[in-house]
């Protein structure tokens, strides 16, 4: 199994050039923790950055000022971690946790967005995997040997 098929897709996006007031807005109405910051190159969405509710409460407490004053670019991630759709889950998982983040935007070979994926969305993966392996096992369950 691999990233592109358990990222949520279509990721929610914001282009770089939005208020950060405006991926505020995209937040609560999608129930999101996190949006993808994304530019138009070519017909495709492209990955610029990403910006998630830890970056917005940073922002706030950094500048007095109000969030509409800032942009998402202001903010953002530079250079997020990306996952190209063909990635096992066990090397996402592996570049999630080595970078400490909880989410990745996941791209086909020629660098569209896809989705998004996520550490949740990865250890479901895991732990349905486990409970297949736990069931097959207690299955076949041997006697003990002396």
């Amino acid at each position: 199994m691999n990233t592109g098929q358990i990222a949520s897709i279509p990721a929610v996006t914001v282009p770089v050039g939005a208020s950060l007031e405006q991926a505020g807005e995209l937040m609560l109405r999608w129930h999101t923790g996190a949006v993808v910051v994304t530019e138009n190159l070519g017909g495709h969405l492209r990955v610029a950055g990403m910006l998630t509710d830890r970056d917005v409460v940073r922002a706030r407490l950094k500048h007095s000022g109000a969030l509409s004053t800032l942009s998402v670019a202001d903010v953002m991630t530079v250079q997020p971690l990306v996952l190209e759709a063909n990635v096992g889950i066990d090397n996402a998982l592996r570049n999630l946790q080595a970078r400490e983040v909880r989410r990745a935007p996941v791209v086909d070979r020629d660098g569209a967005l896809l989705g998004v994926v996520s550490t949740d969305d990865v250890l479901r993966v895991i732990a349905a995997q486990l409970g297949g392996l736990a069931q097959l096992a207690s299955r076949h369950s041997y006697p003990a040997t002396s």
